[in-house]
């Protein structure tokens, strides 16, 4: 039987990260899904694990108070970043516990999430339309009661809506559970801001637009590396700052240590 592109390629699912990230850093993208080079974090990153940690101790546990929830997430994100060579650290860490209360004092009105048997995290697979390989994905807070679905993020300045990346995630979650309000709650350690999902399936086209690209570019090599090496990375941004990425860069597109930043 003749296999579609993402098979060819041992990828037998998408998800909203995986096709933010072939927008943004296509050679990055290629680089881990089709060459297996996983790269890590930065500190930012753990900071939104933390918060996610202390706000879902918090939800699940309303006896639990707001000191415990904080405490909670210094200790995820201390773990987390343990061997850290990152210069963020101590900032990032800085901005948690305020985070982590100003989150519970607004998400608590919701009331206690919906568990999915016995387990905090919901997984959503969705199916759509012109893509040979389903989506894949991890609900953070859902309010069956209210129709509500809130996915958190953490910033340092306060989004004044939800970006494209985001409206693309939740387009998918509401093409798994559209009987449902998608919601976005941007916390920083002053504020939040919850943003409804407006019009999710003119983002769900978007969605498709990029799956339908991605597999495009699959069917244009069955040779991971020849894919790889056809694009080129943009070390100068973010996505590029942890070391392990910077050394696979130089290994996979022969960059020498000068032209790495």
């Amino acid at each position: 039987m003749s296999r579609n592109a993402f098979e060819r390629h041992g990828l037998d699912h998408l998800s909203a990260s995986s096709i933010n990230l072939f927008v943004a850093q296509p050679a990055m993208w290629a680089m881990q899904k089709l060459m297996g080079r996983k790269t890590g974090v930065g500190a930012a990153a753990h900071r939104g694990t933390a918060v996610e940690a202390g706000v879902e101790l918090g939800l699940f546990d309303p006896a639990r108070s707001v000191e415990e929830c904080q405490q909670a997430a210094l200790s995820r994100f201390n773990t987390l970043t343990a061997l850290s060579a990152d210069p963020a650290v101590e900032k990032e860490r800085s901005g948690i516990a305020p985070a982590v209360a100003v989150a519970l004092k607004e998400l608590r009105q919701y009331g206690i999430p919906g568990t999915a048997e016995g387990s905090r995290q919901h997984r959503i697979e969705v199916e759509l339309p012109g893509v040979p390989v389903p989506f894949i994905g991890w609900l953070d807070f859902w309010f069956p009661e209210h129709g509500i679905i809130i996915d958190l993020k953490t910033q340092g300045r306060l989004s004044s809506k939800i970006s494209d990346p985001h409206a693309r995630q939740g387009a998918i979650y509401h093409a798994a559970h559209g009987n449902n309000e998608i919601r976005f709650a941007y916390v920083t350690p002053q504020k939040i801001g919850v943003y409804r999902l407006e019009d999710p399936r003119l983002h769900l086209d978007r969605v498709v637009s990029i799956a339908k690209s991605i597999e495009r570019f699959l069917s244009l090599s069955d040779d991971p590396a020849a894919l790889t090496t056809a694009l080129s990375p943009d070390l100068d941004s973010f996505y590029w700052n942890d070391a392990g990425a910077r050394a696979a860069a130089q290994e996979i597109w022969g960059l020498t240590p000068e032209a790495a930043p």
